[in-house]
């Protein structure tokens, strides 16, 4: 299904442009919910053989029940603060630089 040719009226593009927009809005959540169900399911500790044919209200619900349960302390209390991640790049970046610079000559 592509794009008509005619340009004609802006109601009657959107109206046949409908169906293709949707199309692609479905499979961007069918393939969502592929890797959501490639990610959650080992955390849980299930093996995805057994657990094909999930709906995806089912991995959506595991989602969710996965996160509510996750610990209190991983969530926003200790989140870095910008400070702190500027700190950690310059940190990273001064570390990369020491093992790049011995390697490089000087002419």
């Amino acid at each position: 299904m592509g794009l008509p040719r005619r340009a004609g009226d802006p109601a009657e593009l959107r109206k046949s442009l409908k169906p293709l927009l949707e199309k692609r809005r479905r499979a961007r959540i069918n393939a969502s919910l592929r890797q959501l169900k490639g990610l959650i399911l080992p955390l849980l500790g299930r093996e995805s053989s057994h657990y094909s044919k999930l709906e995806k209200a089912d991995i959506l619900e595991m989602t969710v029940r996965f996160l509510q349960e996750l610990p209190a302390s991983s969530s926003a209390a200790t989140a870095p603060t910008p400070s702190d991640s500027y700190g950690e790049g310059y940190r990273a970046c001064l570390a990369r630089l020491a093992r790049v610079l011995p390697a490089c000559r000087v002419l």
